[in-house]
């Protein structure tokens, strides 16, 4: 084969290779949805959601500053998605680039003795037709943003987790705090009705009623201990430190967190954006889009090609040849390739599926817990007035029970109602922790935080 068939040849070649540039499958489009102008109890003005919003600062607690920071750096699901993304990044670089062609050239360039120029090339190429490796290229990159936007939702869970599980460590203990009180106030009640009954103005039912009550306080107050040793090893595990190990100094300084900052929520339409599990399924779709493509690639014929190219410039005659041309055609099993295709095309829609449900719940969630916190905001007011109440009424009727002018029954159940109201207190302002809180993650807020560097 002389030098100009050759290189003829190779020519054609790298025009066949060319041709694999030729796409075949559907070319993506990002889902879309109508959604109201704004939520339902605000304005179309609200404030937009920070995905990197510092939200839990609004709760003015160091101890629960310096938990997040220890937590966002060593906690172990959260590494296990920054490995993910790691995996899914070198998942992509090792698909093949867009030229969709695989094989080697080598290439020598020297002088002979005789100050010829030689140049020896080796070329051996597999090439879809119609651009399947760029399609598998594409879906590797959606696997890549999908796996970024799962370490996102991770940092979500971690920041729900971990709040949630201050709040109500905080919560166990302030209940502690109070049954502590409570059975003080039942023990002084006990000898007030034994100096009663020993005169004759109390009975040994009303002395036995309220062993009761101290009795049920003080299976309470083991209940609350038992509690707090798991919030406290729940936070451990959360750190990325075994129960008792880290040596966390969360004793009860006698404030349960509350919030000092209303939540930016946005409008609807900004959850596509700052929710990761949105971002996660409309990447998810992306990827089966371009699955789509690359298998109706391979509907389409294929080329291989092998052999050497020598070109010499020098006293030897130029020499080299192509071994083979070969150009696969997919017949006989044209049928199994287009219901992959198909099945393909269903999973697409599964997932555009998926994406849209995400969206509707991501809303339905919104709209429920602004609802939620804003009934929460008025029962924490009432809660407060009750609490004062009761207690004034407490005060009131010892001084009347000390004289007489009540009974023991009427007391004892005006300080249940004291001790209940107190109780109920600090349920209150523990469930409007947890719906600020609850809000915050809904909205995506904290979601793209700046990476802490882990430690080893």
């Amino acid at each position: 084969m002389g030098l100009k068939h050759r290189l003829l040849v190779l020519k054609l070649s790298v025009s066949l290779m060319a041709i694999s540039g030729c796409s075949v499958g559907p070319e993506y489009e990002a889902p879309t949805m109508n959604l109201p102008a704004s939520y339902s109890p605000l304005g179309v003005d609200a404030s937009k959601t920070d995905a990197r919003a510092n939200w839990w600062k609004a709760f003015n607690d160091p101890v629960l500053d310096a938990l997040i920071v220890r937590a966002l750096r060593d906690n172990v699901e959260l590494n296990q998605a920054r490995r993910r993304v790691e995996e899914a990044e070198a998942l992509a670089l090792a698909a093949v680039p867009m030229a969709d062609v695989n094989g080697r050239v080598e290439a020598q360039i020297g002088s002979d003795d005789l100050g010829g120029d030689r140049v020896l090339a080796s070329l051996t190429p597999f090439a879809t037709l119609f651009g399947a490796q760029r399609y598998r290229s594409k879906a590797a990159q959606a696997r890549v943003e999908a796996a970024r936007a799962q370490r996102d939702n991770a940092n979500l869970i971690l920041l729900s987790n971990l709040t949630t599980a201050y709040v109500d460590l905080r919560f166990v203990q302030e209940q502690l705090v109070l049954k502590q009180r409570e059975r003080r106030t039942w023990a002084r009640t006990l000898r007030d009705i034994r100096t009663l009954e020993n005169s004759g103005q109390a009975t040994k039912l009303d002395v036995t009623q309220v062993r009761a009550e101290i009795a049920q306080t003080e299976v309470a107050i083991r209940n609350l201990l038992t509690e707090i040793v798991r919030q406290k090893n729940r936070i451990s595990t959360l750190l990325g430190y075994p129960a008792h190990f880290s040596k966390l100094d969360l004793g009860y300084n006698g404030k349960q967190p509350l919030p000092a900052h209303e939540v930016n929520v946005g409008v609807p339409a900004d959850l596509i954006v700052n929710r990761p599990d949105i971002r996660q399924a409309e990447r998810n779709y992306r990827a089966t889009v371009a699955e789509i493509g690359a298998a109706e690639s391979l509907r389409y014929p294929s080329l291989t090609l092998s052999g050497t190219i020598s070109v010499r410039n020098d006293l030897s005659p130029n020499s080299g040849g192509l071994g083979a041309v070969g150009l696969n055609i997919p017949v006989f099993d044209q049928g199994g390739r287009k219901a992959n295709v198909a099945a393909h095309e269903l999973k697409a829609q599964t997932a555009q599926l998926e994406w849209r449900q995400r969206v509707l719940l991501a809303v339905e969630e919104v709209e429920t817990l602004l609802v939620a916190l804003s009934n929460s905001k008025h029962a924490h007011s009432a809660a407060l007035r009750a609490r004062s109440l009761n207690k004034n009424a407490v005060s009131l009727a010892r001084r009347l029970f000390e004289v007489g002018e009540l009974t023991v029954i009427e007391f004892l159940a005006l300080q249940r109602e004291s001790i209940d109201a107190q109780l109920a207190l600090t349920q209150n302002r523990r469930q409007l922790a947890s719906y600020y809180v609850a809000l915050q993650i809904a909205t995506g807020a904290g979601s793209s935080l700046p990476l802490v560097p882990e430690t080893h």
